[in-house]
């Protein structure tokens, strides 16, 4: 990012705040669209099971983590810089807010839209969790198979199924002890 911090006071009325507000929006738009289309991309794979395909994927995750990363740090030292100087600092959103006129209203749209897309980053990681979720039930499923042979019983019960296992033995203490 390209925001540097500002420490000395006299330099706050040269700070462009509407422009650094939009610089780390602008950039946190880019990176948001990128992450749908990531997330997309790796929800499909996990359907068509395509491991080389998601191992590719998981590059171009990476580098938009390094890049959230890198957002969140930029985000963090203009608050910082804004909150020295006595503006809104609790989030971007509020230090959109107090931008003028038609880029205000613009810097406002934008921060909007930027929770809008995170709300569907959310849902999209939720639905791609839910799918890998449901591949474990699965491989899961297919273990228990194969470790009872099969069987709708499980192989450790011996005996009669229709006997109670208090009445077969095995419980803590036998009766007949």
């Amino acid at each position: 990012m390209p925001f540097t911090p500002i420490d000395d006071a006299s330099e706050a009325s040269t700070v462009d705040w509407e422009s650094s507000t939009a610089e780390v929006l602008q950039e946190l738009t880019s990176v948001q669209d990128e992450l749908i289309e990531v997330l997309g991309t790796k929800r499909s794979q996990m359907v068509a099971r395509d491991i080389p395909g998601m191992e590719a994927t998981q590059a171009r995750e990476l580098e938009l983590i390094r890049r959230l990363e890198q957002l969140r740090d930029a985000r963090r030292d203009l608050l910082a810089s804004a909150q020295k100087h006595g503006m809104p600092s609790d989030s971007i959103e509020s230090l959109a807010a107090m931008a003028d006129g038609a880029e205000g209203e613009n810097l406002r749209e934008i921060a909007t839209s930027a929770k809008r897309r995170m709300r569907t980053i959310q849902n999209e990681t939720l639905v791609n969790f839910v799918l890998a979720q449901r591949s474990v039930l699965h491989l899961s499923q297919i273990l228990q198979i194969i470790a009872t042979g099969g069987k709708l019983q499980p192989t450790y019960e011996q005996g009669d199924s229709a006997q109670p296992n208090a009445q077969v033995g095995g419980t803590l203490v036998d009766h007949e002890a």
